[in-house]
């Protein structure tokens, strides 16, 4: 009897002991410390007197049943996790059974109670971290997708179910190939291979860097993945962090592209200055300054309007006035026509245009006069072309030209050439009468400009003409185009062009003699040269391109072709067409 009153003493587990009418006969000492009274305190006391409140109907319940049947609603002698209640009043988990048994006639019931509450916490703490855990997959901007050992979905969360257009249920249970292009399926599984031996890529640890998905509608798309693997009751499991970079690499795309456009019009810009300084004549140094300095100007004017219109154009208005307002006095321009933005392709010819004519009429025509007077106007004619007219009044008496200088050819090469127009000039006595008309089609970077006139190059020495042998000049740039022309004529070349289209070129050269060698500017206001350079190529015309642009652009088998940067050194030009002359 000691032994066993020993044991229920010593023992972890809190027991008590109750009779038939539910009241306690035995509290041991570890149902004192587990309810927080005396075994004095609690015998002869209910034992519904630790159970909380809400519970003590189920509670009657389950001691009527066991003492019929000799099992609880749960299982045989378990009433499994339920809630005691301290003396205190707090409420606390236990794990509880029970048995019975008949001493002296009397039924007695012995429950075994063990207090959960630092498992329960335990427990709770895992649930919460585990919906903690679910929550973040389910609201991750990136896509997780865990799968087995035969490389088997296992978890798709929502943002992998956005990205790929797949719903997780159709998901589980794929191979992970489905969702990688089949040309790099062979390099995945090397990838997971090598992972799995050695906890690292071909790349670097856990990362597979920018690859390529498959959405379910087939389309592939860039991402950038990480792996990482984790033991799971002895499985082995590997989870993919797949971020969609679709946008962040148009976006880089992007970048690059207007990193090489603004190189490309830095260098073209400083072609069309250096061509302007090489072209412009003058009888002494300060007129030759003066000249540079005012076409300079014009076109710095032309790049801000640009700027300050994000490159998407300029109003005529604006660029008329710009150009004619340091060469008035009060009331002598008048400007008149309707609203028109030019495309960033015609500003800045239209200006150095506006302001040759600016110039010439400060120097001879009506604006040299005190009451001479300029009108400016345009309008938009039947056939959808604009019309701009130059007329002077007012003015000393003029007379037309006995020959073109570099202004009057440089408006007529602008209007013509560059802007695919037509113009007309008239000498009356009462001042310079100009109309140029300019097609709607020019205003198009992506459509032809229309047939147009070759520049006569400045005459060079006769000796030297044909002594380097015939070259086509393709460039679109006006300024550009005569500058080359003339450097190359006064180097020995006979220039064919400039042409500034491929179909141009084309007519250029017709059915004649091909040229010994060519340069080609590579975008032609806003079309690539490569057909021409092909064609040039099946006819074994060697060629140089001649571009401001680091890198051809978006054709690899020119690449080998030699290249002249602009602003263009005319030496180095012309080495190069010499090399490829005689390598031909």
């Amino acid at each position: 009897m000691k032994r066993l009153e020993g044991i229920v003493g010593s023992a972890m587990d809190g027991i008590i002991t109750v009779n038939g009418r539910g009241e306690i006969v035995l509290f041991n000492p570890a149902a004192e410390r587990m309810f927080g009274l005396s075994a004095d305190e609690a015998l002869g006391r209910p034992i519904s007197r630790f159970i909380p409140e809400r519970y003590r109907d189920d509670h009657g319940a389950h001691m009527r049943r066991f003492a019929q049947t000799g099992v609880t609603n749960r299982q045989m002698g378990s009433l499994g996790a339920i809630s005691g209640l301290r003396n205190n009043g707090e409420e606390f988990p236990i794990e509880a059974s029970i048995s019975q048994v008949e001493v002296g006639g009397e039924r007695l019931f012995t429950v075994i109670l063990r207090d959960i509450t630092e498992r329960k916490a335990n427990e709770d703490a895992l649930e919460e971290s585990r919906r903690r855990m679910e929550g973040i997959v389910e609201s991750a901007m990136d896509a997780l997708v865990t799968i087995d050992e035969d490389q088997r979905i296992i978890l798709f969360n929502p943002a992998a179910e956005r990205m790929f257009g797949v719903k997780t249920q159709d998901a589980l249970g794929l191979p992970i190939e489905r969702f990688i292009p089949d040309r790099f399926r062979p390099g995945h599984a090397e990838h997971i291979r090598r992972f799995k031996e050695a906890g690292v890529t071909n790349r670097r640890m856990g990362a597979l860097g920018a690859v390529s998905g498959l959405r379910a509608n087939g389309e592939e798309f860039p991402v950038e993945a990480s792996i990482s693997h984790v033991e799971v009751g002895g499985a082995r499991l590997a989870t993919v962090i797949l971020r969609d970079i679709t946008e962040r690499k148009a976006n880089e795309e992007a970048r690059l592209l207007l990193a090489r456009e603004v190189d490309h019009r830095a260098k073209n810009a400083l072609a069309v200055v250096q061509a302007v300084v090489s072209l412009t004549r003058a009888t002494t140094k300060e007129e030759f300054i003066a000249a540079v300095r005012g076409r300079v100007s014009a076109l710095g004017r032309a790049h801000s309007l640009l700027a300050q219109n994000r490159w998407e154009g300029a109003d005529l208005v604006q660029i008329v006035r710009d150009e004619a307002a340091g060469y008035h006095r009060e009331g002598q321009v008048r400007i008149n026509g309707p609203t028109i933005v030019l495309p960033p392709n015609a500003v800045q010819p239209l200006s150095l245009l506006i302001h040759e004519l600016a110039t010439n009429a400060v120097k001879y025509g009506a604006l040299s006069a005190e009451r001479g007077r300029v009108e400016v106007s345009w309008s938009i004619d039947g056939d959808g072309d604009l019309e701009i007219r130059w007329s002077e009044f007012g003015g000393p008496p003029v007379e037309a030209p006995q020959r073109a200088g570099f202004g009057s050819t440089l408006v007529r090469e602008v209007a013509t050439r560059q802007l695919g127009g037509s113009i007309e000039m008239a000498w009356p006595a009462t001042g310079l009468n100009l109309v140029a008309r300019l097609p709607s089609s020019a205003y198009r970077l992506d459509t032809p400009t229309a047939p147009q006139r070759p520049i006569a190059p400045p005459s060079p020495d006769p000796r030297q003409i044909g002594r380097r042998g015939r070259v086509l000049v393709v460039e679109d740039e006006a300024l550009i185009a005569m500058a080359i022309s003339h450097d190359l004529a006064s180097l020995g070349w006979d220039v064919v062009g400039p042409a500034a289209t491929v179909e141009e070129a084309r007519r250029l050269i017709g059915d004649g003699a091909l040229p010994d060698a060519a340069v080609l500017d590579v975008n032609l206001a806003g079309k690539l040269v490569y057909p021409l350079a092909e064609w040039l190529r099946d006819r074994s015309v060697p060629f140089v391109f001649c571009t401001g642009y680091e890198q051809l652009e978006s054709n690899p088998a020119y690449d080998a072709c030699p290249r002249v940067r602009k602003p263009v050194d005319v030496q180095l030009l012309d080495d190069e067409l010499r090399r490829v002359r005689d390598a031909a």
